[in-house]
């Protein structure tokens, strides 16, 4: 029996929002109104972007196009002319509602059949009044400034895919109104119709979900009042409920409620007792101290295991503006105990034995081989997060750590198969978005994996600004937000943002990235020698990376001095033999064009050939 013939192809579904109420109000005009725009609009826009509208229906119509960007031109095209249409008429609008999506299906004569129609007839139903719905396959396949007309991102539920989440983007340029408010990304998802889910609340919660296996605890302990003023005690109380409030954003370790620790004010107990009452693995102690109008507050954090003092810090501040001095405590302390637990967290991984570690345990483990920015630590890095999805697959954080070091083979010039490497990226992309949650470290990761693999710069932006609404002193999350800006073009707010992080968290192992990303500010605005600068101190401060290198010979040569790039193009080269101009430049699509063509001459006149010698 011969097979029913299949072709995969891109189709449009369309049908008008709000239909049945038109036609009870004037079901005779509703309809010659209908056929008039399928005649005089509809019909001759589709020919002219090379479409077929194979089919219509009552309010519907299908429609075939030869590519993804013949089909969105012609969509936005479609729209905009229905909004002028809208526009100068009376009475009720008629609004269309689009969606776009590839399609497998069943060819018989002039029609298209299958799940595949049905898929694009619901993706259609999602999209708002005089919108358009495309699926991520579709929007990263088109040119860059096509892609960024699709500014809004929503995991939505299907008619008739209960249980299952699909991720879309949203044209509404031209929204008219109604059901169209925008859902914040990683807050949940909703069917259409349904009320958007409520961001999470700023203050410290009572009770937290439970870690995940054995994810750190910490409690901030009441500071001891030295000043002798027993009225200094509410200044106390105020530090410590903002530097709670600041932690209980970290996703990276669980807070212990203040009300709990409270219980701890005025009474000198042991540390250990304490990890044992409230069953933490750190604590945070501090003092206030007072001269005049002047106060100083000293923190440290340690180490209930075994008393060690992991990190101290002072911080002096007038009574005059103790409001702003709170907050100030509360995101240094922040920015600075991230690094130290995670350094004293790693520690603790690596003395398990390996049968005895969780998928948490092996992420923490991964993390030093992905920071040491050299090819055989990701491998190992990779190895390891491979490992933890295997022993726990519901781990989002493994998954998107994940894609960010296979992003890391890619950008680094690393790997021979970009495409292969780029299937395994989109792939834990996929699978850790909709789960991620209201984790910041795992929402920066896929910020960096899907800027690096694939340049979508607008879908990092919905990872990254989501990260920082939860975590507003993450260094990670600023640090990516500095690279979006500076691939995008805007690179004095990008240095704006790579100064944040530093100052927020300066011993963090990844801060050098922050250098890197000043850098490429400086040298998207024109100042290669502050480029030069940056880059070395980089260098100097990850020893045995080399891929940065290759960003040295670009700034040098466009600097002048030809023959320190010659060198530095030298030293990146040699694990990396053979390389060339084509495919520097695929490894970073992600970069604006004008910039990216400076950066590529650079490494022209650094020696780097346009094609592979013969």
């Amino acid at each position: 029996m011969r097979r029913a013939s299949r072709k995969l192809t891109v189709l449009v579904s369309l049908d008008v929002a709000g239909y049945s109420r038109l036609v009870e109000v004037d079901e005779r005009g509703t309809l010659a109104e209908l056929a008039r725009i399928r005649r005089l609009m509809l019909r001759p826009s589709v020919a002219r972007h090379s479409g077929d509208l194979f089919k219509t229906m009552g309010d519907g119509a299908l429609i075939e196009f030869p590519s993804v960007e013949d089909a969105v031109e012609w969509a936005i095209d479609f729209q905009t002319e229905m909004a002028a249409y809208n526009a100068a008429r009376q009475g009720e609008p008629i609004n269309g509602r689009l969606g776009i999506a590839l399609a497998d299906v069943f060819v018989q004569g002039e029609d298209r059949f299958g799940a595949a129609v049905g898929f694009v007839v619901r993706l259609q139903e999602v999209s708002p009044p005089g919108g358009i719905a495309i699926t991520h396959s579709v929007r990263w396949q088109l040119t860059r400034d096509l892609a960024a007309q699709f500014n809004r991102n929503e995991w939505v539920e299907l008619k008739g895919k209960p249980g299952e989440l699909f991720e879309i983007w949203l044209w509404t340029g031209l929204d008219p109104g109604g059901d169209t408010e925008p859902v914040p990304f990683g807050y949940g998802h909703r069917r259409r119709g349904e009320e958007p889910a409520s961001a999470p609340a700023a203050e410290v919660q009572e009770e937290r979900a439970p870690a995940r296996g054995d994810q750190p605890s910490i409690v901030v302990l009441p500071f001891d009042n030295m000043t002798g003023d027993p009225g200094a005690d509410s200044m106390i109380d105020g530090i410590i409920e903002e530097i709670t409030a600041s932690l209980s954003r970290v996703r990276d370790f669980t807070v212990i409620a203040r009300n709990s620790a409270y219980a701890y004010k005025n009474r000198k107990v042991d540390v250990r007792q304490v990890s044992r009452e409230l069953g933490v693995r750190y604590l945070v102690e501090g003092s206030l101290r007072k001269s005049g109008n002047r106060v100083r507050v000293t923190a440290q954090l340690i180490d209930a295991a075994n008393g060690a003092h992991l990190w101290a810090d002072s911080f002096d501040g007038v009574i005059e503006d103790i409001f702003e001095f709170e907050d100030e405590i509360a995101m240094k302390v922040t920015g600075a105990l991230r690094p130290s637990i995670w350094d004293a967290e790693i520690a603790h991984a690596r003395r398990k034995r390996v049968g005895s570690m969780a998928a948490y345990d092996l992420v923490l483990r991964a993390l030093p081989h992905l920071w040491a920015h050299r090819r055989d630590d990701n491998a190992e890095a990779i190895r390891l997060l491979d490992e933890a999805m295997r022993v726990d697959p519901g781990y989002p954080r493994a998954r998107a750590i994940a894609a960010w070091a296979r992003a890391q083979h890619v950008v680094y010039n690393w790997s021979d198969d970009l495409a292969g490497v780029r299937a395994e990226g989109d792939r834990l992309i996929a699978e850790a978005a909709p789960v991620v949650g209201d984790d910041p470290t795992a929402l920066t990761a896929l910020a960096t994996a899907t800027m690096l693999l694939f340049g979508d710069i607008d879908r990092a932006r919905v990872f990254i600004d989501h990260a920082l609404a939860l975590d507003p002193n993450n260094a990670w999350a600023w640090t990516r937000r500095g690279f979006v800006e500076a691939y995008s073009g805007d690179p004095e707010v990008a240095q704006t943002c790579f100064d944040k992080a530093i100052a927020l968290s300066p011993l963090d192992p990844f801060s050098f990235n922050g250098y890197i990303g000043i850098g490429f500010a400086r040298f998207a605005c024109g100042d290669a020698a502050g480029a030069v600068h940056w880059a070395r101190r980089a260098l100097g401060a990850k020893v045995g990376s080399t891929w940065a290198y290759r960003d040295l010979a670009a700034f040098l040569a466009q600097a002048g001095d030809i023959d320190a790039a010659k060198a530095s193009l030298e030293r990146f080269l040699e694990s990396r033999p053979g390389l060339t101009v084509p495919q520097i430049a695929d490894s970073m699509q992600f970069v604006q064009p004008e910039v990216l063509e400076r950066y590529l001459e650079g490494l022209r006149l650094a020696g780097l050939p346009d094609a592979p010698d013969t």
